[in-house]
């Protein structure tokens, strides 16, 4: 079972520990620290990790990590902060929480649980959570008092070059099309000024969890087979929605990926949802050489709350996703982009081998990845140690040898394969794709005691990823291609009919 003791061993393996220089992978693995917190919380006697526990399964206000710690789940880097290199370490170390040593001249805004933004128009009642470049807080609008809302935080040097607020605008101006009912809708933006700078912020409805996070608080980290079928189809007819309009998401993966509320918590007062879900527990900041806190430092840290479903309770009627974080997105004729700040287990392999920029087709094999995710419970390219030379080893042994020219790059491809591209015997089998399907998919459903899938599912599912999953970029299925695959025609489009009662949905489907 691909349990929670697996990712500990991902968080304590030596090399991982050498990946985890990386600014963004700390921010995720913290990120999964705090959804093991969150799942003790729920298994867990009361007050051994902490009080906050969930109320029912009308789970969480809760948008992923604001950014993109590739991830904010709110997880954007390539518009990220250029100037921040803050001393590192300056403060005692606190779990569940951002960098700390980010909030300094260019990062993050130093809010807290009551403080207000915008003229006092929002009241912040929680963090919903943190990302590489901003943080998220639920807000109450003082304007409005009948709703809450998400207030993503951007970092005050990553605020002048961000566009995701009015490239979402525009998609919302879109004509109408199959897909477009998982974009985000911006209900507001303004300026925030703090000690650390000038910050963007972005206001949107709040969501109820990520896909990330309800894995992550499942025993199995498997979704119910027909939810995982409509969750899919939404996803590939959102990305199907953007590319018609050309645009590359550029950060497609399970944090970024948003269950929407079936029912309101505007019914809440704030004292009221406290009750319901547990009340914010700051921490107080200390900084290690006992010295006074400075002004760009907030006095206290708080964890994200955890009021989230675990993706094996999540019922098909619920099952309605938003797309979030577009901090990374772009359009190819007018950007070129030769680099991938996603995931690294799920980036395109010509945004290493490549001298080509990346287009929509990097997109359809990191969308690949993402439905395999879903579909099963484990990733694709599921390593250990993520480092670029150990995805490129689990893809060649999924997929094959590497076309010729990229195959004389990889530099380190001796330390796993001869050269007729066979895997050293000191690695085992090499793992093709069928056994992957197995022990991803069939196997922990087989434990969990869901559906199997079908032998005429199988065939039609593993048509569809092998299509996208082709090393050359030009030779890849199109995401129309996608769309009009034999799975989507025959499982993914029928679990969305059957799952989402909703006149969007269907409406788009009759199209």
């Amino acid at each position: 079972m691909y349990s929670h003791l697996t990712v500990l061993g991902r968080l304590f393996n030596p090399c991982l520990c050498l990946v985890l220089v990386h600014h963004d992978l700390m921010i995720i693995f913290g990120r999964t620290r705090n959804i093991l917190r969150s799942y003790d919380r729920v298994y867990i006697s009361p007050g051994y990790l902490h009080s906050r526990k969930p109320g029912s399964s009308l789970s969480t206000l809760s948008r992923r990590e604001a950014d993109k710690c590739s991830k904010d789940t709110e997880r954007s880097k390539g518009s990220g902060p250029s100037g921040i290199n803050p001393k590192r370490f300056q403060y005692m170390p606190i779990e569940y929480v951002e960098d700390l040593d980010r909030y300094c001249p260019g990062g993050y805004h130093p809010l807290q649980v009551g403080d207000t933004l915008d003229n006092g128009q929002y009241k912040l009642v929680d963090k919903l959570g943190y990302g590489g470049y901003s943080t998220t807080w639920l807000a109450r609008d003082l304007k409005k008092k009948d709703r809450y809302v998400a207030v993503k935080v951007i970092t005050a040097d990553a605020s002048a070059s961000t566009s995701e607020a009015s490239l979402i605008h525009a998609l919302g101006k879109a004509p109408s099309k199959p897909g477009k009912e998982i974009i985000p809708s911006v209900l507001d933006q303004f300026w925030a000024i703090s000690p650390n700078g000038k910050h963007r912020c972005i206001v949107t409805p709040p969501a109820r969890m990520s896909l990330f996070d309800a894995k992550e608080a499942s025993t199995f980290r498997l979704f119910q087979p027909k939810v995982a079928q409509s969750i899919i189809a939404q996803l590939i007819r959102g990305v199907a929605f953007l590319h018609s309009e050309g645009v590359v998401h550029g950060d497609l993966h399970l944090g970024n990926i948003l269950v929407s509320f079936t029912e309101s918590v505007d019914q809440y007062s704030t004292s009221e949802l406290y009750k319901r879900y547990g009340e914010p527990e700051p921490e107080a900041v200390v900084r290690l050489d006992n010295k006074s806190l400075s002004k760009h430092v907030p006095s206290h840290a708080l964890a994200p709350g955890w009021f989230g479903i675990c993706s094996d309770n999540l019922p098909q009627g619920e099952a309605k996703i938003i797309l979030s974080d577009f901090g990374e997105s772009y359009n190819p004729p007018t950007t070129v982009r030769s680099f991938s700040n996603t995931l690294p287990w799920i980036q395109p392999p010509e945004a290493r081998f490549s001298d080509e920029p990346l287009s929509f087709a990097s997109e359809v094999w990191t969308l690949a990845c993402t439905v395999w995710e879903i579909f099963g419970q484990r990733p694709f390219c599921d390593t250990f140690c993520f480092t670029a030379d150990s995805v490129t080893a689990e893809q060649v042994q999924a997929l094959g040898t590497l076309p010729g020219e990229w195959w004389e790059k990889w530099t380190r491809r001796s330390e796993w394969f001869n050269e007729e591209g066979e895997l050293d015997v000191k690695y085992g089998a090499c793992r093709t794709v069928d056994m992957r399907f197995d022990y991803c998919v069939q196997e922990p459903r087989a434990e969990a005691g869901m559906e199997m899938v079908t032998e005429e599912e199988r065939k039609a599912f593993m048509d569809m990823i092998r299509s996208m999953l082709v090393f050359r970029p030009r030779d890849r299925a199109t995401i129309q291609q996608v769309l009009n695959s034999e799975w989507m025609r025959g499982w993914g489009q029928p679990a969305l009919r059957g799952g989402l009662d909703r006149r969007d949905i269907k409406a788009s489907l009759e199209k």
